[in-house]
């Protein structure tokens, strides 16, 4: 394994230079809700990533022994808002919340803890990837390949807030309405235009509100904690499903053939190609830059090409997290909820099978977490840069391991003697941060 020395003595430096300088913090610590058992519920755009690593995972356990224990891993995949609620029960009914919207971004963060209603008193963020938003229509539609984000919104949005009635009622009336007008085959002109998402409290729909409602001044913000919309452009027969799968399996139905839908992008990267495997096409979205369409895949979202047409143009891309109540001792069973988000983050593979974007794994920190209580949660997040911020996060969460709660900070976990991490933050860790270090800036 390649390793610099100056590297290393640098980080040595900054874990001396912050064991002078921090204090060492006390975080709560939630048990498991069942021992031997762990619950990671949520984000159904998360759930292939998750169910890649559940058999892998509990042999990883096995293997490690002392102080894990046989653990089986339960999923579900019934939303982002689902899982965050779930981790916010009293008693809480998850270990692990998966959510593709961040906790500010979520109103899952409160100004006080613990969290009203819930036990919650050290709210803990842990980005994983990325991912993006497809639009989507069954392949039998002929007649709409390409649009911009604003043209999006009004196939979705209704003409006024709160009213229910559709901008375009009609594939007609869309028709009709675009310069210059659309000829349409025989029969569809008359067509109801059908709607097909995610249900409010999704990441995903708070994705597709972001870049194709919001954008355009059409707010559906959900707040997890209130469980409450705020306003409703989407008109009557918008039909809110559980799941990304839910969702491409009711775009395949007879019934559907003229709906238009949205989905994660990994739900979609079989069906970029002409033969359209699963049924379902992504649509293309302007780009006002280049004035062309680009397609919604890896490649244009990590180049920023697949974006809105607004004045500013936004790359559509979102974040997917893992939350937590609070960082486990790594002296207890409980560790093996940290262990999980380790091991994720270890396997890259897990996220590029099924079209997701990986994140550098030793980029811990940079941005605000937006958590208005600044005495608790994580309240730095990865912000795609490896600089000294990150150094120092390490240097925190090694301190924190050898302090006398014996921490296990998921994003310290790097490594171990197998390469996967073993939770422990030791040497191995080291090294794996300084390698990671000299390949970004080589």
């Amino acid at each position: 394994m390649k390793t610099s020395k100056p590297v290393i003595c640098a980080i040595m430096v900054a874990l001396f230079t912050v064991s002078l300088f921090s204090a060492l913090l006390t975080h709560a610590q939630t048990p498991l809700v069942t021992p031997g058992r762990l619950y990671v519920l949520g984000s159904s755009t998360i759930y292939p990533i998750s169910s890649q690593a559940t058999t892998a995972f509990q042999s990883h356990v096995l293997a490690l022994g002392s102080p894990f224990t046989a653990t089986t891993v339960t999923l579900n995949d019934l939303g982002s808002g689902a899982g965050l609620n779930a981790l916010k029960d009293n008693p809480p009914t998850a270990d692990i919340a998966a959510s593709s919207r961040s906790g500010a971004n979520s109103g899952f963060y409160g100004t006080t803890y613990p969290l009203s209603g819930s036990t919650i008193t050290n709210p803990q963020e842990f980005l994983i990837g990325y991912d993006s938003i497809a639009i989507v229509v069954p392949a039998t539609n002929t007649w709409l390949s390409q649009a911009s984000a604003s043209q999006v919104a009004d196939l979705f949005r209704t003409t006024a807030n709160g009213n229910n009635v559709p901008l375009y009622a009609t594939w007609g009336d869309w028709a009709n309405a675009q310069v210059p007008p659309v000829t349409l085959p025989t029969g569809v002109a008359s067509q109801t235009i059908g709607r097909i998402g995610r249900e409010y409290s999704s990441g995903t729909f708070d994705g597709f509100n972001t870049f194709f409602l919001n954008a355009f001044g059409y707010n559906m913000a959900y707040n997890v904690q209130t469980e409450q919309t705020a306003g409703n452009w989407l008109p009557s027969n918008y039909q809110p499903l559980t799941s990304n799968a839910n969702v491409m399996t009711a775009m395949r139905q007879p019934q559907n053939q003229y709906a238009i839908g949205f989905v994660g992008l990994g739900f979609v990267q079989n069906d970029l190609g002409a033969s359209h495997p699963n049924g379902i096409i992504p649509l293309s979205l302007y780009n006002p830059t280049t004035r062309t369409y680009i397609s919604p895949s890896v490649a244009n979202v990590k180049g920023g090409s697949y974006v809105t047409d607004q004045s500013t143009p936004a790359t559509i891309i979102r974040p997917l997290y893992y939350f937590m109540d609070g960082i486990p001792s790594a002296t207890t069973p409980d560790a093996v909820k940290s262990l999980w988000i380790s091991f994720i983050k270890a396997h890259d593979d897990y996220l590029v099978n099924d079209g997701f974007i990986t994140m550098n794994r030793i980029d811990f920190a940079g941005a605000s977490s937006g958590n208005p209580n600044r005495s608790v949660g994580t309240q730095t997040v990865p912000d795609g840069i490896v600089d000294f911020e990150d150094l120092v996060y390490f240097a925190n969460a090694w301190i924190e391991y050898y302090g006398p709660n014996h921490l296990l900070n998921p994003y310290a976990d790097i490594s171990g003697p197998n390469g996967l991490p073993d939770g422990k933050i030791d040497f191995n860790d080291l090294v794996a941060f300084a390698n990671g270090w000299i390949a970004y800036y080589e």
